[in-house]
């Protein structure tokens, strides 16, 4: 019999190591269990040869070390009875991402992308958007799925980022509909209790406005969007686009919409930031004492803010609020998908940091709002 490998005996060892913990039910262990069998097992995929490349050529951290490394380090901390993954909420087996939060009946719903810890979209397409409720932000019930791609729609590839709003009793779910090409725009699903959803017949139903290089055939930006509804009642939409510039190319941007009725939208242009010069990606923007604030993932760098008086111009930036100091293996390998929300009496932001090979959790800190107009991120929840 040919003698085992190096790699063969450790992966063996881990797996009989983690097994015993297969038997416990309680969710940190759960959670843990699910994430270093997935490494372990992604790892042996790359050991016989799997590519880790995808379409785009993405494969930051997918190494046989990375993936071996982190479930070794799990693995030894729930022998010595911790909780490694403790404050980090991901349903088992997936890596969250985007997201979005919304608040009924005393309980705080969470709709987030369900990727792949491992992989990246490119390699294992992100096909649904997940559930789940708590309330007390620690403790979650994961609900089944409530969205998925559609092969007669413009969503024929993937479907990001959903960012939910609520308006005269009915709530409006916007998401990225991706099709094959990688092109993007904003689709609208509707409901009346959060669980069941119904898609808009008219997706999409914002596309990018002049300013930017859009095309059906082509990668092109329109992702990441989220409604905020002012007290005239008005609507305005942000989303991640990408604006020409003087220089003939472009540039990352924020898009702006508006709209009377949540579904048809007017296009109102699309804002720079100076300190943004990769990606502008998950803007999030919210009033608070009467001025306009806007959360966004300033990539390569962290989760950054700006304030304005108005919800469509004048942004004034206030910089980086959670900055990452370690040059990421990649622009996206920062703090990033910044929400601010309201719950219980409390002030919260949310954040999600993907570690290399794409494991990525949601984390929530306590946030306060400081009497100059800026805020500070406090401890984490949980």
């Amino acid at each position: 019999m040919e003698e085992l490998s190096g790699f063969i005996k450790e992966y063996y060892e881990y797996k009989t190591r983690i097994a015993p913990f297969e038997l416990k039910t309680d969710a940190e262990t759960v959670k843990t269990v699910s994430v270093v069998n997935i490494l372990l097992e992604r790892a042996y995929n790359v050991y016989s040869g799997a590519s880790t490349k995808g379409r785009f050529g993405f494969g930051s951290g997918h190494t046989i070390q990375n993936y071996m490394g982190r479930a070794k380090k799990y693995t030894n901390a729930l022998e010595n009875g911790e909780f490694p993954l403790k404050g980090k909420f991901t349903e088992p087996g997936t890596a969250l991402v985007d997201h979005s939060f919304i608040e009924k009946d005393g309980k705080m719903h969470l709709f987030y992308n369900r990727g792949y810890i491992g992989y990246e979209w490119d390699t294992m397409p992100v096909m649904t958007v997940g559930h789940a409720v708590t309330e007390d932000l620690i403790n979650w019930k994961i609900e089944p799925p409530v969205l998925s791609v559609d092969k007669d729609a413009f969503e024929n590839y993937q479907v990001w980022s959903p960012g939910i709003a609520e308006k005269d009793g009915k709530y409006y779910m916007y998401y990225t509909g991706v099709n094959v090409n990688v092109a993007q725009a904003i689709c609208l699903a509707v409901s009346d209790d959060l669980y069941t959803w119904t898609k808009c017949e008219k997706n999409p139903v914002v596309k990018p406005g002049p300013r930017c290089p859009w095309s059906a055939d082509r990668w092109s930006d329109c992702r990441d969007s989220m409604v905020f509804v002012d007290d005239d009642g008005r609507a305005y939409m942000y989303y991640c686009t990408a604006k020409y510039k003087e220089d003939g190319g472009a540039g990352p941007a924020v898009g702006v919409a508006s709209s009377t009725d949540m579904v048809n939208w007017r296009d109102e242009g699309a804002y720079t930031f100076d300190i943004c010069d990769v990606a502008l990606e998950s803007p999030f923007v919210m009033k608070h004492g009467g001025k306009y604030y806007m959360f966004y993932t300033n990539c390569n760098y962290g989760t950054a803010y700006a304030v304005s008086d108005d919800p469509i111009n004048g942004w004034k930036s206030l910089g980086m609020l959670i900055p990452w100091t370690i040059p990421p293996l990649c622009p996206a390998n920062v703090p990033s998908c910044a929400e601010v929300f309201e719950f219980k009496g409390k002030w919260y932001i949310s954040s999600c940091l993907r570690e290399p090979g794409c494991e990525q959790y949601l984390e929530i800190f306590e946030l306060t709002w400081d009497p100059d107009g800026t805020v500070t991120v406090g401890k984490r929840v949980g």
